[in-house]
């Protein structure tokens, strides 16, 4: 296929060896171009094949550009055609380059207004994040197999999922880190609690030392007291024998 020549419209900010690829692929692929695959298996074919565009696409001089990026770039090429058509009364003469006169003849030109609607909302659709991953694609990859398009999710997934445990594993240590600091808290506030038993048990002994020195005094002082009662009545019958 001849490579198609820019006549006066520059191609936005993408080189014009990329656009042309972009349209020769539409091309190979209407369905794609046209918004056409839908349904589960549509969805997988899209995948597969916008997968392989963008590689293909970011492989030539020019902006490299994630996947999401050249879907929007493809509804919303096709949206400023028909839009510059329909501005001049529906005359794909108005269209200054032949890669949008191109796009106009292959996917447009055919199109009423009803399908038009629903190619834009099924484009838009394949642009949530839901649908595509950019991140589990490899821009430096050259395409050799289609098939390898659906193991990149996988891929992506797993890392995912390695991701995951090693927040998890680290979650458990910090865990464990904690625990170890909950046990050494706790022995320290054991031995604390054994130190003040031990004092108590210190306290108890002084008082009950300071309890028998009481009985001591007590019993002493019984003896003073009987040892001055004897001591009265000895002088008492001293002076009641004396002689007057």
């Amino acid at each position: 296929m001849a490579v198609l020549i820019l006549s006066c419209d520059r191609v936005e900010d993408n080189r014009l060896e990329q656009v042309t690829a972009i349209v020769d692929f539409m091309e190979k692929h209407p369905a794609l171009g046209l918004g056409q695959l839908r349904g589960l298996e549509g969805r997988d074919e899209s995948k597969k094949l916008w997968l392989k565009l963008t590689r293909i696409v970011n492989n030539i001089s020019g902006p490299t550009r994630p996947m999401k990026s050249w879907i929007k770039y493809w509804a919303d090429k096709k949206s400023t055609v028909r839009s510059k058509v329909q501005g001049c009364g529906g005359d794909p003469n108005s269209l200054c380059s032949n890669i949008e006169k191109k796009i106009w003849d292959v996917f447009l030109a055919n199109d009423n207004s009803r399908t038009n609607r629903g190619a834009v909302k099924q484009e838009s659709h394949y642009t949530e994040d839901n649908f595509f991953n950019e991140d589990s694609m490899d821009q430096n990859h050259v395409e050799s197999d289609p098939v390898l398009a659906f193991e990149e999710p996988v891929a992506d997934a797993e890392e995912r999922q390695m991701a995951v445990m090693e927040k998890l594993v680290k979650v458990m240590s910090d865990q464990a880190a904690a625990m170890t600091q909950l046990a050494h808290a706790s022995h320290v506030n054991a031995q604390a609690m054994e130190r003040l038993a031990e004092a108590s048990h210190i306290q108890a002994r002084a008082i009950e030392r300071l309890a028998n020195t009481f009985d001591t005094i007590s019993a002493a002082t019984h003896d003073v007291r009987n040892a001055i009662v004897d001591i009265d009545a000895t002088m008492k019958r001293f002076y009641s024998t004396s002689p007057t």
